[in-house]
């Protein structure tokens, strides 16, 4: 009995410190467009830590995309593609600094949080140095004065002595931004950071 206690005290700890991470932080955990911090009321319904119209709990356009499904026109999704006179490792250590791209070196093994995050759609890494370099994580990205988080995609290959980079972002929550905007504000900071 005193065992089914201590079991049930340190699962309401473990309840109250996710309720209150989530509900301290705008930063909700999404995987495969399901926010996994979102807490709902389980007799209402009602949301807890979050506001529907901003960060709904699932983003239909979010898990179409990341299932590699076509997405409708009229969605923030988009790619562009340009060619830097950097070589390749050089346009990686940029580009990986400016948009802060994970490797596997930057998780640790031994936490359960980064083994999630490491099966989320969101990340991936492959690199063969002085060669080729793919990416993918969460971002952020100001466009006409508001911050949005999208899954950003970079692929970076050699092309002779300088390196051709494939760009693909897409939303991840239903938050309203101009795909058009979001698309020159991303090339832009490419271009800054490749010069």
């Amino acid at each position: 009995m005193k065992g089914a206690r201590r079991v049930l005290c340190w699962m309401g700890l473990g309840a109250a410190a996710v309720l209150a991470a989530g509900c301290t932080t705008q930063d909700h955990l999404y995987s495969q467009g399901r926010c996994l911090t979102c807490i709902n009321n389980p007799v209402t319904g009602e949301p807890i830590n979050y506001d529907p119209e901003q960060q709904p709990a699932i983003d239909e356009e979010a898990v179409a995309a990341s299932s590699g499904q076509e997405v409708s026109a009229s969605s923030r999704h988009g790619r562009f593609s340009m060619a830097s006179p950097l070589d390749v490792d050089t346009a990686y250590a940029r580009v990986r600094s400016e948009f802060g791209f994970r490797s596997e070196a930057d998780f640790n093994p031994n936490s359960n949080s980064d083994q999630w995050a490491m099966m989320d759609n969101a990340w991936h890494f492959d690199a063969t140095p002085g060669a080729f370099y793919q990416m993918s994580d969460y971002a952020r990205q100001t466009v006409n004065g508001a911050e949005h988080s999208l899954v950003l995609k970079a692929q970076i290959q050699r092309d002779g002595s300088g390196s051709r980079i494939n760009v693909e972002y897409l939303p991840t929550t239903n938050a309203g931004y101009d795909g058009d905007a979001m698309g020159e504000a991303l090339e832009e900071r490419f271009r800054m950071v490749l010069r």
